[in-house]
């Protein structure tokens, strides 16, 4: 593993902005969703989820539902790693649908949870970091998220 996921995100992106830091921070710890992006602008003092959405834009940084998902799935990674269980036994334990839990790793990765779980959690937290890098143009050097890879 590459050291903690927020270690690494510090020091990939040391001159992130409050709030988005903050998302970015929040997300990890909770190992996945932090609310709506209503609730979550409304609890920084936005406006609105489309702030919020132009706030992380701004930064380089991807949607929020988007930030969850690599979350939620470098958490599972970890807990297989460390338990040495399933992608089925987490997703039963977390109260969710196995197949829902394939489908986001699926989503996120552009891979099948097989592969992700081979390639293992420091190949994950380095594509999420990837997604957290800056982008050309636009304030502080971001346009957006990077193309997720097709499914």
């Amino acid at each position: 593993m590459l050291g903690t996921p927020l270690s690494a995100i510090r020091a990939a992106r040391p001159s992130m902005t409050l709030y988005p830091r903050a998302v970015v921070e929040a997300v990890l710890l909770s190992e996945g969703p932090i609310g709506t992006a209503e609730t979550v602008a409304r609890q920084l003092g936005l406006p609105n989820r489309f702030k919020l959405a132009r706030l992380l834009k701004r930064e380089g940084l991807p949607p929020l539902h988007r930030l969850a998902g690599w979350a939620t799935v470098l958490s599972w990674v970890i807990t297989s790693e460390r338990q040495s269980v399933s992608l089925c036994w987490i997703a039963f334990r977390s109260h969710r649908h196995p197949s829902a839990c394939y489908r986001l790793v699926r989503e996120v990765t552009g891979l099948p949870w097989e592969t992700v779980r081979e390639k293992g959690s420091a190949w994950v937290q380095r594509r999420f970091l990837k997604e957290l890098r800056p982008h050309g143009g636009g304030l502080n050097g971001g346009t957006g998220r990077s193309a997720a890879p097709s499914a």
